[in-house]
């Protein structure tokens, strides 16, 4: 598989959180968007460790 498709693949995981937020209540909002956000930093975090940067 592509990288970019990984890592398309890993985007849309952590962003599954944000699927039907609508639906729910407003104080449940910011746990699933603090998910997405620990999931994204995870990812740069690893894209940084992979890439050599901060070597």
């Amino acid at each position: 598989m592509p990288h970019d498709a990984q890592e398309q693949r890993a985007s849309d995981s952590v962003l599954a959180p944000l699927v039907g937020l609508d639906d729910l209540p407003t104080d449940e909002h910011v746990a699933r968007f603090q998910a997405v956000y620990d999931g994204l930093s995870a990812q740069l975090d690893s894209r940084a460790t992979d890439d050599g940067a901060g070597d």
